[in-house]
């Protein structure tokens, strides 16, 4: 009797267990938004994501016919994202954003749970993108798509971009802008832009200007507090302008100086590429490859 009356009990505690499993699993399970929507007319997109707290993979659509195409996964017991496309005459206009992150100090968000998106922009029509993001892990991709312009803007971050194709279309503008982040930018002459800025707060800046440059492009970048690494092909026509401090460290490698911070590469002829680098303070570090 005494068996029967601990396997009851062990049996109860084991149902007891049971149950608050599942309801710890069920509140924090995964809901999915799998969607895309046809172009429906437009010519162009104007694309708006605010995002806080996410894991995000940005590129072109795999359908050529569609606007966008999106994978999004989150926490059952968080909000449901906002997602929006609308046709108004030749414009596109979609609109994504979450609740989360949206905080006035991001450190205390870094370990949160974060949205898992994965986002298919057109490779057929212009698109303007504006994109800001709160505490994210980011890897861009715009190779291949037609970027007329595009401003990136983060809080607690590690932004991958890249232009892994050339743009099919002259970019008026490129900006980031970034609070507390590491940011790597691959390939940045196939974005074949006019002008691009880099405003830093604190951490690094990495950017290769592979790829090939079709327009006089003019790049300025200015940091607080933290590191800047430029690569720039040895065949392109370049002047570097780098801040005279003695709270920054520069080394250039592969131009030669004309003095005054001004370094110049030698006998090159096409599109000119002007970087012009402020820096409060850290490491300035450009070579020719």
């Amino acid at each position: 009797m005494k068996l029967n009356l601990r396997y009851a009990v062990v049996q109860g505690s084991m149902r007891t267990f049971l149950a608050i499993l599942l309801l710890y699993s069920s509140a924090f399970a995964q809901r999915h938004i799998k969607t895309s929507e046809d172009l429906g007319g437009a010519t162009n997109i104007r694309a708006d994501i605010k995002l806080g707290a996410v894991n995000l993979r940005l590129g072109g659509v795999r359908n050529p016919d569609k606007a966008f195409e999106l994978n999004y996964a989150y926490q059952s017991d968080q909000k449901v994202p906002k997602l929006m496309y609308e046709v108004a005459g030749t414009d596109g206009v979609f609109r994504l954003s979450n609740d989360k992150g949206q905080t006035s100090f991001p450190l205390l968000e870094f370990d949160k749970q974060k949205d898992s998106v994965d986002l298919g922009l057109s490779t057929e029509v212009p698109v303007s993108l504006r994109m800001a993001f709160g505490v994210c892990d980011a890897m861009v991709d715009l190779g291949g798509m037609e970027i007329s312009d595009a401003s990136f803007s983060t809080g607690v971050c590690s932004f991958d971009l890249n232009f892994s194709k050339p743009n099919k279309i002259k970019c008026d503008n490129l900006s980031v802008k970034t609070g507390i982040s590491s940011v790597t930018v691959e390939n940045l002459s196939n974005a074949h832009a006019k002008s691009i800025e880099f405003n830093g707060g604190l951490g690094s800046i990495k950017i290769d200007f592979g790829g090939k440059i079709v327009t006089d492009c003019d790049v300025r970048v200015k940091t607080g507090l933290g590191s800047v690494d430029i690569a720039i092909p040895s065949d392109i026509n370049t002047t570097i302008t780098t801040p005279e401090s003695f709270l920054t460290s520069v080394n250039v490698a592969g131009f030669y100086s004309q003095g005054g911070g001004v370094y110049r590469s030698t006998d090159k002829k096409g599109p000119q590429l002007r970087i012009h680098i402020e820096s409060a303070m850290g490491g300035v570090n450009i070579r020719s490859y």
